[in-house]
C-alpha cells in the first residue's frame, strides 16, 4: 500500500450502506476496509498490517457496536472512531464523533475529513450543519 494513504474500516452490517459508504470514501482517494460484522471487524482489525486511521461504525450491528469500537482500540489505541447511526435509541458515548443517517456523501466527507484532522472534533455531523456552512461560504450576491 502506498505511503499517506489514510485507510477507513467500515463496519456496517447492511450490505447496501456498506457498499454505498464505500464508494463515497474511495472517490475521495481513502483506502476502505468493509466488515459486515464484528467478527470480521476484529479479523481486519487483527491481520492488518499496516495503520487503519478510522473505524467507521454502525453501533446498532448484530453485537454491540460500540464494545466492539472498545476492543478494537484495545488492538489500535491510535485509531479514530466515528459513529453513523439513524437510530435515536442508541446510547453515544460521550466524546465520540457521529454522522447521522440518512447523510448526503458530503456530509459524510466533512464528517470524515474533521475527525481526521481534528483531536478535539466530537459532535454531530448534520445536514443542516453542511448546508449552513456552504452558505456561509458562499460569495454574497448583489
Amino acid at each position: 500500500m502506498e505511503e499517506n494513504k489514510t485507510v477507513i474500516l467500515v463496519a456496517e452490517d447492511e450490505a447496501i450502506i456498506r457498499d454505498l459508504v464505500k464508494l463515497m470514501l474511495l472517490r475521495e482517494g481513502y483506502v476502505v476496509l468493509t466488515a459486515k460484522d464484528a467478527d470480521e471487524t476484529l479479523e481486519i482489525s487483527q491481520k492488518f498490517t499496516d495503520p487503519i486511521h478510522l473505524l467507521l461504525l454502525d453501533p446498532v450491528m448484530h453485537r454491540d457496536g460500540l464494545s466492539l469500537a472498545k476492543r478494537v482500540r484495545e488492538q489500535r489505541p491510535e485509531i479514530k472512531v466515528m459513529i453513523m447511526s439513524g437510530d435515536t435509541m442508541t446510547e453515544i458515548p460521550e466524546n465520540t464523533p457521529v454522522v447521522k443517517k440518512p447523510f448526503l456523501s458530503p456530509t459524510l466527507l466533512q464528517c470524515v475529513q474533521r475527525v481526521l484532522t481534528s483531536s478535539s472534533f466530537h459532535g454531530v455531523c448534520h445536514e443542516v450543519d453542511l448546508r449552513r456552512r456552504l452558505k456561509d461560504s458562499s460569495p454574497p450576491t448583489a
